[in-house]
């Protein structure tokens, strides 16, 4: 294994630049003496305690007296008195604004520290994204976007090799197996549990080889720092923001202290060796926002190297690196490693400290994310498809970028100060802005059939509160469905509606049957904004498609009426069905049974809320990145049931209290069960308020021990075991949130015949009891929990606090065919469709002059496969992303290697060839596998394997 990533190393060498890991200082093989890699380095986030701007600028100096922009100038300063000296950057986004702030002098002076080896690029996103609540498209996607920008000013030097993963609260295998399809060679981060750390400190295995994919048989060199964070030893962090003295080497001077310096540095080293099964030991030097005086650092580090390298009797030789440099040394030593295959979830820093919160803090900004990330995707697509501009590809950026910024691990965590998050919900509520112009102009040059001009389409960014004012005084719209799933889409979407009559014309001039109902009227959202009715309207639209459907409210004998709705009495059984199952509700208007239609087999379904009181006081509190509850789960025991049928939805919406209700949805011809809640303002006690975390439990008689998996990343499931970790001994200090894990977008119990699986439309926290699924929904926490935000989690909604809606899937059925509806079902949710709408004065007139359906695909892709991504790359080529959604052995159909013929599987252009490229992008798969062809000229057949991400750039003719 080293010696192939020793390949992977020398394997982009470029003859006429000397990138860092080619000029590194020199090491010695010499026996007995620790080699000390020096790695000067700054850690800045895009986003906490200020808002991005104010960090780059340095305003606000009150709460944080930094900013990112002078550690660049200084730096690269300093970096130019010595060749010896190094640095190593991490965060694209910052860079990216530096550089483009900066006029050709300084830029000039930048590149050619990088081509010159003295400043390395390691991990290389847009951010350090977190690890449990994003999904992989948006790592993919933000890593992608930071790669690019480096490979633009830096080329080869600018493509790192190290992952650099130092400040997320624990880690993912997913999120290892996408940096190894990536490329890099080696990844390292600073947080995991810490019976795990104790473990890995006690065996020596801080550094080992994580298995990171059992299909793809992916693997990474990986590294936890010794150190339970990723500054410099203790009394050696040089910089204003530390209290460290400096080192004081005149004697004749008051306040002399070398010899204790170097005595104190020569301890830690031997110590940090100690723990380690090579000769080399990193140490980092530098942490959050510091470095703003790189002249303060490098003479220090200057005269620590000089006295320590001055006395041979320590043993010790320390030199300026990079961590590319500590890892060719130690893959150069051919150190032999242990291996992993699990995870680095929960994390905890103490026995108290179970970092489960920040799973689910703030869900309606993670909502939000999912929305904004899945209009990116269509957006990118149009501007590919439509060979649109320059200006709509900057729209794109700009919504890119805003995508981008939102996977940094304190903002889709949830787990920064509330008027950052705001500043981050103001960025995507611009980037959706920008994602309307696109749309309109690609309907511009798509739409009209003549010389028509499109008509303006607008999106409505509270559709989900039952609110479109771009319709509320029409009388007649067109609502225009656009699918960005490569499959396409039949099915039902919901608009809300004025009118007590509804006549719709479908793309093809037919008459569409539709449901019209009262909307749910809900105490915590208001009613006088909220449209009175809810339109259902069955859609078909082809994959990377769109269909127009025309509304029309006036009177005819055509047109449809609402739906009655019954309020159910106290104590009175209830059930709805659709063509797949019946759903019972048992005399608390609580879900009871449901019944398979095919088998006519009734099973145990029960659904509940319940919530934690959460500890207040003490040294642990639960707050926006810790969850621990007090004591048990409060659950809530009646509802008020009222109940709609028509002859696509079927309705029991249940009503608790004023803070929680929920709508529980079967559609017809769906599989699954929708789970409509609505939670909040959770309340606050005037006095002496009590932290609630709500959660809903699904239970059944599955028999699954202790036994449940969750997903990574939204892709390869992990098997989780409640109390038991395989990496330690599991310690039940914290049996409650200590067992809870992340899930992006699903997570399932089984036996031998039957599973339940819930898929979620946001990322939130989880746990497993015996034949049950709990999932936390919302938070509202009155103490900060002492990790720095200082600030509780409590967001203020309109002033009353958060209400949050959203919604599970539900599945239940054969545990051997669960897979072939979950996994298509994941990829059908992340693409739900997006809806615009627009005026229309003349139906008849308006369906001649447009073209009312269109797919940008001449075929649907099976179900096993599905289109990543799709985007334009440079000015005449795009990128593709196509992967195969199934894991090994999950389905019989399903999951094995498939093929598939892109060759005029666009409608709107042809391939004439194609490269095949890494997973970011940025790197030609050449120089990591000679199994099979990187570039195709005729033949366009590819082979995808289960679990498999193939990356192309595509040149194309625009038809």
């Amino acid at each position: 294994m080293l010696t192939l990533l020793l390949l992977l190393f020398c394997s982009l060498r470029h003859t006429l630049q000397t990138c860092s890991w080619e000029t590194c200082n020199k090491w010695t093989e010499e026996d007995g003496v620790i080699n000390v890699h020096i790695v000067p380095h700054t850690h800045d986030d895009l986003g906490w305690i200020k808002t991005v701007d104010q960090y780059y600028y340095g305003a606000k100096p009150q709460l944080v007296p930094v900013g990112v922009q002078y550690i660049f100038n200084t730096v690269i300063d300093e970096l130019q008195k010595s060749p010896d000296r190094r640095f190593s950057f991490a965060e694209t986004g910052f860079l990216w604004r530096w550089y483009n702030d900066h006029g050709d002098f300084e830029k000039h002076k930048l590149q050619k520290l990088v081509k010159t080896g003295q400043v390395e690029m390691i991990g290389g996103g847009w951010v350090q994204n977190d690890e449990a609540a994003s999904h992989y498209v948006d790592i993919v996607d933000q890593m992608t976007l930071g790669l690019k920008k480096l490979d633009l000013l830096f080329g080869e030097c600018g493509r790192p090799k190290v992952a650099w993963q130092i400040d997320p609260f624990g880690h993912s295998r997913e999120q290892a197996n996408l940096f190894a399809m990536m490329g890099f060679t080696s990844l390292f981060f600073a947080r995991i549990h810490y019976l795990e750390k104790e473990a890995r400190l006690k065996n020596k295995s801080l550094e080992f080889v994580w298995n990171a994919s059992d299909d793809l048989k992916t693997q990474i060199l990986t590294g936890a720092f010794y150190q339970d964070n990723y500054g410099p030893p203790e009394g050696f962090c040089f910089d204003a923001l530390c209290g460290d003295d400096p080192i004081m080497d005149n004697p004749d001077m008051e306040g002399y202290n070398l010899e204790k310096k170097i005595s104190l540095f020569v301890e830690s080293v031997r110590k940090q060796a100690s723990f380690l099964r090579s000769s080399h030991v990193m140490l980092l030097m530098g942490s959050d926002f510091q470095w703003t005086n790189a002249n303060t650092w490098f003479t220090n580090l200057d005269k620590l190297i000089r006295y320590v390298n001055g006395n041979a009797t320590h043993q010790i030789k320390v030199f300026y690196s990079t961590p590319s440099c500590y890892v060719k040394a130690i893959t150069d030593a051919s150190t032999h490693l242990p291996t992993k295959e699990d995870d680095f979830f929960p994390y905890a820093s103490s026995n108290v400290s179970y970092w489960t919160g920040y799973f689910t803090s703030r869900p309606t900004f993670k909502g939000m994310i999912r929305e904004a990330s899945s209009l990116l995707q269509l957006c990118k697509q149009l501007d590919a498809v439509a060979d649109l501009g320059p200006e709509d590809d900057a729209d794109v950026e700009i919504m890119a970028k805003a995508s981008a910024l939102v996977q940094h691990h304190d903002a889709v965590t949830g787990t920064a100060k509330e008027n950052v998050t705001r500043d981050y919900e103001r960025r995507l509520a611009q980037a959706m802005k920008e994602g309307e112009v696109v749309i309109n102009d690609y309907l511009k040059k798509i739409y009209p059939r003549g010389s028509d001009k499109a008509p303006r389409h607008h999106l409505c960014p509270l559709i989900n509160e039952t609110i479109c004012n771009a319709i509320k005084d029409e009388s007649t719209f067109a609502v225009t469905v656009f699918n960005s799933n490569s499959r396409s889409f039949s099915g039902l979407v919901t608009i809300p509606y004025n009118s007590k009559q509804a006549m719709v014309m479908g793309p093809k001039g037919e008459r569409v049957p539709v449901q019209l109902m009262k909307t749910f009227q809900v105490d915590s959202l208001d009613t006088n904004v909220r449209a009175p009715y809810e339109l259902v309207i069955p859609v078909e639209v082809g994959p990377l498609g769109y269909a127009t459907y025309i509304v029309d409210n006036s009177t005819s004998t055509r047109s449809t009426t609402p739906q009655p709705s019954t309020l159910m009495p106290p104590k009175q059984p209830v059930s709805i069905q659709n063509d797949e199952v019946i759903l019972a509700f048992d005399e608390n208007g609580l879900v009871s049974t449901l019944t398979v239609k095919a088998t006519n087999e009734s099973h145990k379904l029960q659904q509940a809320f319940f919530y934690y009181p959460g500890v207040m006081n003490g040294t642990q509190p639960s707050g926006a990145y810790v969850f621990r509850p007090d004591g048990q789960p409060i659950g809530f025991e009646k509802a008020e049931l009222e109940v709609v049928t028509g002859p696509f939805v079927k309705e029991v919406r249940q009503t608790f209290n004023s803070w929680l209700a929920q709508t529980i949805r079967l559609k017809k011809g769906a599989k699954h069960i929708e789970f409509d809640w609505i939670v909040g303002p959770i309340p606050k006690e005037q006095k002496n308020p009590i932290t609630k975390e709500l959660v809903t439990r699904y239970s059944t008689d599955i028999k699954n021990g202790a036994i449940f998996y969750t997903d990574s990343n939204g892709r390869q499931m992990m098997r989780r075991q409640r109390k038991f970790n395989p990496s330690y001994k599991y310690a039940d200090t914290e049996p409650v949130s200590g067992n809870y894990y992340p899930v992006t977008n699903r997570l399932y119990i089984k036996d031998e015949n039957e599973q339940l699986t819930i898929l979620t439309d946001r990322s939130q926290g989880a746990t497993s009891l015996d034949g049950t699924l709990e999932v936390m929904l919302h938070r509202r926490c009155f103490a900060d929990d002492h990790w720095g935000v200082e600030e509780a989690l409590d967001e203020p909604g309109d002033g009353n606090g958060l209400v949050v809606r959203g919604t599970h899937y539900v599945l239940y059925g054969e545990t051997k065919t669960a897979a072939a509806i979950h996994r298509p079902l994941a990829v059908d949710i992340f693409h739900r469709p997006v809806l615009t709408f627009a005026t229309v004065q003349n139906a008849s007139t308006f369906a001649q002059s447009y073209k009312m359906e269109f797919s940008a695909m001449t075929r649907s892709l099976p179900e096993f496969a599905h289109v990543m991504t799709l985007e334009r790359w440079h000015r005449m080529s795009l990128l593709l992303r196509i992967e195969h959604i199934f894991q090994s052995q999950e389905d019989a159909e399903n999951s094995r290697p498939m093929t598939i013929d892109l060759q005029d599987l666009f409608s709107q252009f042809k391939i004439t060839k194609m490269t095949e490229l890494m997973l970011a992008g940025n790197r030609n798969i050449t120089n990591y596998t000679r199994d099979r062809p990187t570039r195709y000229s005729g033949d366009f057949r590819i082979v995808l394997k289960p679990m498999e991400i193939r990356t192309f750039q595509l040149h194309v003719q625009w038809l």
